[in-house]
């Protein structure tokens, strides 16, 4: 139960009728001790108030702590995560099973203006009922200039307000025939509630039309490891007719087909589950199984929608003697568009110039190793609503056995990303160090690597050679002249600020010189001892913190601190990077990117680079 003043049912209002207002939603959590009232405004996203999660027990790093339900209509699905707006009371609870039986409400793209009449509806008490489970509705106008939010007192004569179990519900204005949503309940005194005092009835609405950017940007995206809170596949060892299945039979052990389903035998970094794709070839001429998982409700493609995944094919001596060859390398993930196209066939290409047709990754995918893929699918079907997601095995040639995982599934708005080309985003300052105190890392006991040079350097560079794609890249370099404590902190990136969700993901490539590669300047592993800062900011208090001090840890649990990643990448190569940022700074925005070198042992030099920095969704 929410407490007084926070929590808000439609006292003295009518009974909704069956199919009218179908898109209000009623959320509990637990055994019904909680409950509000919220909008769905997207198949896989409800808005709601976020005072309905303001018990310190309600949430963890935006997990519901208990089984929240979220009943739509007649279809229920549960609560996975909450994403709170920074400012005001607004949190989108994103659903584990997409909702696609009922349309969405519109976003209303004003204020209403004072004396509005509006449309309030809530699941919540009544004068004499403390739960009735009916929607009921009544006419309030608007009392007052809108600001960030807006009061409301009923329309008419009669005695109606808002109780306790409302909070979140919506507050609608007519507009050419249909309702669109201009508000949701925040306060209200419950004048005429049950177990209240009479009086008149008054509420407060959280504005909605000037933070609908804030709302449509959390909606795009579709992000799970398998975890226990992710979302889940629909289907489980399910053929998808858009590709269907021929010559490819189970792979053993009396399976009468392919496979598709979340193991718990491997995964990526810092879970548990993965999910398992299997079967056998019988055919060298054609053979392929397209295997459906996920139900992606209609879900948009824009110019910058990027999908990646993390997919490990195994070898025969890595699966029990049941992949044959290198089979278990023509996977990956297909996307169906609701005009039935699909991703297959589109033309795109993955960030390695590699057809993202499963066939073409046949060769292209090493065994026994996670494979990153990336595809910027904006480029070949913006404008377009993705209807599901498959997993495809697909090869002409060979037979045998194949089997593998596949994990960290997202589509994604990138909300930055540069690989330091023409026409992308460039450093905004060169070797410049990133002081000031506070957050800021400064500069500590490091010099020029070599060549008069008075400081510290990182600047951009477009050398073919070096470049991780394409031809820009990021170079840095210095020289430690304490073995007791150095570091140099350089800032890169300024002018940028976007909101962290819970799903922001951190990635960057880096490829840290040997002394035998920089021309015998950088000393031992010195080079690894780099890592990519970030600024952040509080939006209410504006105090600023930053990446490297959180307990943030990448794909492979070292932590996000330059300090600790000495040793954790390899000397001459490109190594990928990847760090949620959702536990450690949700709500939070980023205004700077800086690099930074930090060793406390050790002198000499080190040198490298830097590429294909993105924060994605």
């Amino acid at each position: 139960m929410l407490g007084t003043g926070a929590a808000l049912a439609v006292v003295g209002g009518g009974d909704v009728s069956a199919g009218e207002l179908a898109y209000v939603a009623r959320i509990a959590m637990g055994s019904n001790q909680r409950a509000c009232t919220g909008v769905l405004v997207d198949p896989r996203a409800v808005l709601t108030a976020s005072t309905c999660f303001a018990e310190t027990s309600a949430l963890h790093n935006g997990v519901p702590m208990s089984y929240t339900k979220v009943t739509v209509g007649t279809t229920s699905s549960a609560a996975t995560t909450v994403i709170v707006h920074p400012q005001r009371d607004l949190a989108l609870v994103r659903l584990r099973t997409p909702i696609t039986a009922i349309a969405p409400a519109t976003l209303s793209p004003a204020a209403p203006a004072a004396g509005e009449e509006l449309l309030l509806a809530g699941f919540g008490r009544t004068a004499t009922d403390w739960n009735t489970g009916k929607l009921r509705s009544a006419k309030f106008k608007v009392d007052g200039a809108p600001a960030a939010s807006f009061d409301v007192v009923a329309a008419g004569g009669d005695p109606v307000g808002l109780c306790k179990g409302d909070a979140g519900g919506p507050a609608l204005r007519l507009s050419g025939g249909t309702y669109q949503l201009a508000g949701l309940h925040h306060t209200a005194n419950q004048a005429q509630c049950l177990g209240e005092a009479a009086g008149d009835p008054r509420g407060t609405e959280t504005r909605i039309d000037d933070v609908r950017g804030w709302i449509t940007g959390n909606l795009t995206g579709f992000d799970t490891g398998f975890e226990l809170g992710d979302a889940k596949p629909a289907w489980t060892n399910t053929r998808d007719d858009s590709g269907g299945v021929t010559n490819v039979e189970g792979i053993c052990c009396g399976l009468a087909g392919p496979e598709l389903a979340v193991s718990p035998e491997r995964d990526l970094a810092g879970g548990e589950r993965a999910l398992m794709y299997s079967g056998y070839d019988n055919s060298a001429t054609e053979s392929y199984a397209y295997l459906k998982a996920f139900d992606m409700a209609s879900q948009p493609v824009r110019a910058g929608t990027v999908l990646s995944y993390w997919v490990y094919p195994q070898s025969n001596s890595g699966s029990w003697g049941l992949a044959t060859g290198g089979n278990s390398a023509c996977v990956g993930i297909d996307l169906i568009y609701t005009d039935n196209s699909s991703l297959r066939d589109s033309g795109a290409v993955d960030t390695r110039g590699i057809s993202a047709h499963p066939a073409k990754h046949c060769g292209n995918l090493t065994l026994d190793k996670w494979n990153q893929v990336v595809v910027p699918i904006g480029k070949t079907a913006n404008g377009k609503r993705i209807a599901r997601l498959a997993i495809a095995y697909d090869q002409p040639a060979n037979t045998g056995g194949y089997r593998g995982y596949v994990d960290h599934i997202s589509v994604s708005d990138d909300t930055f990303n540069t690989g330091l080309e023409t026409g992308q985003y460039g450093p905004k300052w060169s070797n410049t160090v990133s002081d000031g105190g506070g957050a800021r890392g400064g500069l500590s006991n490091v010099g020029g690597i070599c060549c008069s040079l008075t400081g510290p350097e990182l600047f951009y560079s477009n050398s073919a050679a070096a470049a991780h794609t394409g031809t820009g890249e990021l170079v840095y370099s210095g020289k430690d002249n304490s073995a007791t404590g150095s570091y140099a902190y350089m800032k890169v990136f300024g002018g940028v600020d976007f909101y962290i969700t819970p799903a922001t993901r951190l990635s960057y490539w880096i490829f840290p010189q040997s002394n035998a590669n920089s021309s015998g300047l950088a000393t031992g592993t010195n080079s690894t001892c780099v890592g990519v800062d970030l600024i952040f900011k509080d939006v209410v208090t504006g105090a600023e913190s930053n990446l490297r001090d959180t307990l943030a840890r990448d794909q492979y649990g070292v932590y996000a601190h330059p300090a600790w990643r000495c040793g954790s990448t390899t000397l001459d190569t490109w190594n990928y990077v990847s760090i949620p940022l959702g536990e450690i700074a949700k709500g939070k925005q980023i205004v700077q990117f800086d690099i930074g070198y930090d060793q406390a042992a050790n002198t000499g030099g080190y040198r490298g680079f830097i590429d294909d920095i993105r924060i994605s969704r």
